[in-house]
């Protein structure tokens, strides 16, 4: 039996704004040092309009090294800085893990793990780096770059099933290197919230005869905003008593202010601003229907929370999305870009709420445990238990 109390993790992701794959590598670095492990983050800096992690690490005493040059834009000369970079500081500080995570950290980190002779290399995929949105030539350099990048690492996680299917037909990398395990966060908080929603109502404005729909979002294309408003504009011409609530922000926010100005919807749609992870469900808890457009996605976090917290979820059949929603009984899934169908169903569930919410107590029931923050630390923890067996 490995001592896993000897062993340092280095973990390693992009950014370090507020977002899915932030939260779970903060989730998993601490559930991991309540199991004896010593675990550090190397990360880049934050976007400030994205908000920032660093002051839940500090709280949680996980030590975090930022590294300036680590960022989402390719710059080739940055790039091969940040690999000997990393690898430098790998080696000086002899991890005996080194997990990567998001798409550009998953490739310099990768490199470098394996040029400083790390024993144990494992990346988290958390949405694939390509996508039918690119062009031709771009979708398969990333390809190339991921089948390489896959031969330097020793297992590859999947937050879906979806992710694995998809790499595997692609022949990036062999069925037996993948697991999945699902992106874990606190359900309890989710499952048992209680506070006082007319209180939040309040502060948002809502009259009490409003039927709320949200989206849990960055303000970026293919997070598929305008989707959403042109489906709205078809509902609040049928329901005028439903607003929307947007939550979060991002590059996209002045332009969705204008269209939505110019559909006239001003006093529909409300926009939340940044909201930290530990506000979620208190937003959550406001909504009587979670629309999901995403154009695309790992399998965002957002909707087994929202279904945890008994809520009814609408989304674009793409990716993982299938995983967590049955068509149905706990939500819809639509076609993707199809604004009518969108709009249909989006009507139909705000037309008839005791259909909502038993399409919300179905969802609590069939996710169960899949999705707790325990379960996903002890995969990892048994996974690196696996590896650092078979790689002394």
């Amino acid at each position: 039996m490995i001592d896993k109390k000897s062993k340092k993790v280095l973990n390693i992701i992009t950014l370090f704004s507020v977002g899915g794959a932030t939260e779970t590598v903060v989730s998993m670095a601490h559930g991991l040092i309540l199991r004896g492990y010593e675990v550090h983050i190397a990360t880049g800096p934050n976007i400030p309009t994205e908000g920032s992690m660093y002051e839940v690490t500090d709280r949680l005493n996980i030590p975090v090294f930022t590294f300036p040059k680590l960022m989402r834009k390719i710059n080739l000369f940055n790039d091969v800085q940040i690999i000997f970079q990393l690898a430098r500081f790998i080696k000086n500080n002899s991890y005996d893990i080194v997990h990567t995570h998001s798409s550009k950290a998953g490739v310099v980190g990768r490199i470098a793990a394996w040029l400083a002779g790390t024993p144990v290399r494992v990346h988290t995929i958390h949405g694939l780096p390509f996508h039918r949105y690119q062009t031709w030539y771009l979708r398969n350099l990333f390809k190339l770059i991921e089948m390489f990048t896959a031969m330097t690492c020793n297992k590859l996680i999947a937050v879906s099933h979806t992710i694995v299917d998809v790499m595997v037909k692609n022949k990036l990398a062999r069925q037996n290197k993948f697991v999945v395990i699902r992106s874990g966060f606190e359900i309890k908080i989710f499952q048992n919230y209680d506070h006082d929603i007319q209180t939040i109502r309040n502060k948002y404005n809502l009259d009490k005869n409003d039927i709320i729909i949200g989206k849990v979002a960055r303000f970026s294309i293919l997070k598929g905003h305008m989707y959403l408003l042109s489906a709205f504009e078809i509902v609040n011409k049928k329901m005028p008593n439903v607003k929307l609530l947007l939550i979060g922000n991002g590059e996209l926010e002045n332009k969705l202010k204008k269209t939505i100005s110019e559909k006239h919807l001003e006093d529909k749609v409300i926009f939340t601003g940044l909201v930290q992870p530990e506000e979620i469900p208190s937003v959550i808890s406001l909504l009587d229907i979670l629309v999901h457009t995403s154009l695309l996605e790992g399998l965002a976090r957002v909707l087994p929370q929202a279904i945890m917290m008994g809520k009814p979820v609408i989304s674009f059949d793409l990716d993982g999305a299938h995983e967590v929603i049955k068509n149905g009984l706990n939500g819809y899934l639509i076609e993707p870009e199809n604004i009518e169908m969108l709009a249909d169903r989006i009507i139909e569930l705000a037309s008839d709420l005791e259909k909502a919410k038993k399409f919300g107590q179905y969802g609590k029931d069939f996710l169960g445990d899949e999705f707790s923050e325990e379960k996903m630390v002890k995969q990892v923890h048994d996974l690196y238990m696996e590896l650092l067996s078979t790689n002394k």
